[in-house]
This record gives structure tokens, sequence and C-alpha cells, in this order.
């Protein structure tokens, strides 16, 4: 009787690398605990917030940031996110969060920028405090105990809190009076306005004389003219309704004024 040849038959390279079902089971066991303990902490006050840091804004803005997040103490920092953050700040549209920190197992450090008005805008007699930057703050109920200068837009300008402002003349005019305040603020806190044209750009101080500054450039250069001058008008007793510095080596004075300086309201 022949002999059956018998031959060795070895697993699959791909079928030795597949987990047996006790290996599965363990790993979706430990898988399921880490989920009920991270659920659990989410829960529980073992990681509560105890202190919350503001950081990066003044002392007194810092108090109004802290008081806006105050609702979040006592909440687990698993369940803290920047939605949840910015929830809280969304009053606060001059305040802007960089970043935040949970500092486990009770801290949370937020990092925040603030916003400075720089300009009212004004639509006939509806105001806005706006930004340096463009952005609309809010709006402006009553008179400033400081006034800010003015920054007028059309009635189809619809400005939207939180937003930075859209339309391009009033957006460039407030940058405008943002370096101004920047390059000069002793002058910048006699502007009354700034009027935004073809030619250029022209600052109105608060007794209706006009600082024509023409196209954008070199402004701290112009304004260091039109203080001169101004400086120089003054000693001499002399009267003038406007001085062009728009080329600063050539400064213009003018004693009457072309057009009617103070817009429609």
């Amino acid at each position: 009787m022949g002999h059956v040849a018998r031959t060795a038959v070895s697993a699959s390279p791909a079928l030795r690398l597949v987990p047996s079902g006790r290996s599965l089971a363990v790993g979706f066991g430990l898988l399921a605990v880490a989920l009920a303990l991270y659920a659990g902490a989410r829960q529980s006050a073992v990681f509560a917030v105890h202190d919350v840091e503001v950081g990066s804004v003044p002392p007194a803005q810092a108090r109004l940031v802290g008081h806006a997040l105050a609702g979040l103490e006592g909440t687990s920092l698993l369940r803290i996110d920047q939605e949840v953050i910015q929830r809280r700040l969304e009053r606060l549209p001059h305040v802007h969060l960089i970043g935040y920190d949970r500092a486990f197992p009770n801290g949370l450090r937020v990092e925040v920028s603030v916003e400075r008005p720089a300009a009212v805008l004004r639509r006939g007699s509806e105001r806005w405090l706006v930004s340096a930057e463009g952005r609309v703050l809010r709006p402006l109920e009553q008179r400033l105990r400081r006034p800010l200068p003015v920054v007028w837009i059309e009635r189809s300008v619809e400005p939207e809190v939180g937003a930075i402002l859209q339309a391009a003349e009033p957006a460039r005019a407030v940058r405008v009076l943002a370096e101004v305040r920047t390059a000069d603020p002793v002058l910048g806190r006699q502007v009354w306005y700034v009027k935004v044209g073809e030619v250029g750009t022209t600052a109105v101080l608060r007794d209706g004389f006009e600082i024509r500054l023409g196209p954008g450039t070199d402004l701290a250069l112009k304004l260091a003219v039109a203080r001169r001058v101004l400086l120089t008008l003054k000693r001499e007793g002399e009267v003038a309704a406007y001085v062009d510095v728009s080329v600063a080596e050539r400064p213009v004075v003018g004693e009457s004024l072309n057009s009617q300086v103070e817009p429609e309201a």
C-alpha cells in the first residue's frame, strides 16, 4: 500500500496580522473604559474651573473680560473649547480671543487682544464707536465725555457691530485718523472729523480749520509741518482757513475755504 505524502501548510503572513477575537475584545473593552472615564471627567468636578486668568490686556479690561468669563467657573476643563469662550465674549466686540490654555487640574488661561475706540461713525443722528482697525465696536447711545473724531457715512452704509467697516472711504478716513493720533497725539485730539475725496484726505479741526493732507503718505512729516504752520499763525496773530501740506516741502496757507466744510447731517 502506497504512502500518501503530507504537505505542511503554513499560515499566510496576512492572516498572522489579523488580531484574534480575544485581542479585539480586550481592545474594545479598554476603549470603552477610556470613553467612560472621559465622559465621567467631563461631568465631574475633578477638573472644574476654579481660576480664570486673563492675559494681554490692561488691568481694567482684564477685569471686564474676567467678569464675562466668570460663568465658566465650575465647568469641567474638558468641556471648554474656543466656541464656548467666544460665546462668553460676544457682548464685548472690542475683545478678541487669541488663544487659551487648560491649566489642569482647575485653571484656565485666556489670551485676548483689545481694540480701543478711535473714532465715531455718524449717519444722521445715529452713532457707532469704531476702532483704529476699522472694527465697529458698538452703537453709541450717549455723548462721550472725551469727544472722538467723527467719520461721516452715507445712509446706504450699514455698520455691523463686531465686523470690519467695508465702505472704502469711511474705512480710509478711520485709518488716517488712527495714523494722525499715533503720529501727533496732541494735534489728533483737535481733529473734529476727516473727509476723504478724490484729491486726498482733509482733517478738519474743531474750530473749522482744515489740514489738507493730500495722498495718505508721509503723514508724520505732513503733520509736523502743519503743526509748525499753526504755531506760526498763532504767534503772529494771522488768520487762515486752511493749510495744504499735500506736498510737505511746500505748504500753502489759504485765508478762505472754497467749499462748505461741514458735511450734511
